[in-house]
């Protein structure tokens, strides 16, 4: 019981981050267009953003394709760790890459150990064949 506790607990805790700057993204149209200009990205590349967080984020909560997301978010981490975090000689970017890589380490973890009980895989069977191999192995 704990251990699945546990890992509902650090679902929710990694989701909640990607929730609240998913949300974010949607309530400041204009301040993400402008870092997103900063950096010469396409303008179509803010709803991939919000949808990403937002889609991750849900489905990540709510235990559904727990190991698909966990790796999606995980790139995300990368991507937008190397993307975004490495341009400046500033102290506080390289925190937040170091907080981007963290956040890859556990969105790896959750890959590896699925979504636990307490999860709406558990509760519907669901599970894709990338899932059924990698149990298998």
């Amino acid at each position: 019981m704990i251990r699945n506790l546990f890992m509902l607990a650090g679902r929710l805790l990694l989701a909640a981050m990607f929730l609240w700057t998913g949300f974010g993204r949607l309530a400041s149209v204009s301040s993400i267009h402008n870092y997103i200009d900063d950096w010469s990205v396409p303008g179509w590349v803010k709803p991939v953003l919000v949808i990403w967080e937002l889609g991750g984020g849900f489905m990540l909560a709510a235990g559904l394709f727990t190991r698909e997301v966990a790796c999606s978010l995980a790139l995300f981490c990368v991507l937008s760790g190397f993307l975004v975090k490495l341009h400046d000689d500033d102290v506080l970017q390289l925190i937040d890459f170091m907080k981007n890589m963290a956040l890859t380490g556990g969105f790896l973890y959750v890959a590896a150990s699925g979504a636990g009980e307490w999860s709406l895989e558990k509760r519907f069977n669901l599970k894709t064949r990338w899932v059924r191999g990698l149990e298998a192995a």
